[in-house]
């Protein structure tokens, strides 16, 4: 069955000057779209994006509804359980796009205060535990250095072109021993020029694994931990059966199972079903080095 498409979305200018040749760079993972982009193109991929998910979840009804996906048992096996081993507590947590902060569900009572970087301003609702702050055009984060304890970003960076300039600004809000979480698709979520698949934002794409780490890595942060996931057909179980895959023990660990057991199909660019047929998210866990005393 094809999947419907949203005809409604807009269409970033960089990409409309790509050619064919010049769009399989990208696709082959070798180059990371977004990264190189000029501020004036940064500036039009953040005006697109800036709203596009709160108005999906909106439209749905799923705000109103509070009928998210609920993650719970997944962001605690694959992040918050490793997050916490050692220390007891995730002090104080940035949390990179996380809307109404749905993904702290878990881990609320093992955060001293949440500071919520987010671009909708439709989330913000401050309280005694939470703080939001709007999201600067080109992923500047407003905090003094070694600010954070924690740092957290579900599903957000792809978000976001200029990935090496976020990754270098989380590592300086971060305290040296601090922990990073990312979750994010390891795909192209299909092909970027329109039409693109209904419920997607206008310019989200996924990273290639290796190149994703490479630039973390370069950036100065520790692998601490990976896990790939999201074995695509128990995705669709999720959203069209309404199962609530990702917050049971028993689907998480069926996916991992089909995940170790088709990871040497992976490929960043899927163009049928077969090539689909692979982990398509991946979920670090990251450190920032301790100082090294001289």
């Amino acid at each position: 069955m094809k999947n419907p498409v949203n005809p409604e979305i807009r269409q970033h200018s960089r990409l409309r000057q790509l050619s064919a040749a010049q769009l399989q760079e990208y696709y082959s993972g070798r180059k990371l779209w977004g990264d190189d982009f000029t501020l004036e193109e940064i500036r039009e991929w953040y005006q697109m994006e800036e709203n596009a998910c709160f108005e999906i979840y909106k439209n749905r009804g799923q705000i109103a509804q509070d009928t998210m996906p609920n993650n719970d048992c997944l962001h605690w096996k694959h992040g918050y359980q490793p997050a916490l081993a050692g220390r007891g507590t995730l002090g104080r947590v940035l949390g990179l796009g996380s809307g109404n902060g749905e993904e702290f569900r878990p881990v609320r009572k093992f955060i001293e205060h949440l500071y919520i970087v987010e671009s909708a301003e439709g989330y913000f609702h401050n309280d005694a535990t939470t703080t939001y702050a709007k999201a600067q055009v080109d992923g500047t984060l407003l905090f003094v250095d070694d600010f954070f304890y924690t740092a957290v970003n579900i599903a957000v960076l792809h978000h976001i072109p200029n990935l090496s300039h976020v990754a270098r600004e989380l590592y300086r809000v971060l305290k040296p021993g601090g922990i990073v979480l990312v979750k994010e698709p390891s795909t192209t979520l299909g092909p970027w020029p329109l039409p693109r698949k209904a419920g997607l934002a206008p310019c989200e794409r996924g990273f290639p694994r290796e190149l994703l780490e490479k630039i973390l890595l370069q950036t100065g942060f520790e692998i601490v931990r990976r896990a790939y996931f999201e074995f695509p057909p128990l995705r669709h179980l999720r959203d069209r059966g309404g199962i609530d895959t990702y917050n049971s023990p028993f689907w998480i660990g069926l996916d991992s199972l089909c995940c170790r057991l088709t990871e040497w199909n992976y490929r960043y660019h899927r163009t049928n079903f077969f090539q689909k047929l692979a982990p398509s998210y991946v979920f670090l866990v990251l450190r920032k080095p301790l100082k090294k005393t001289p």
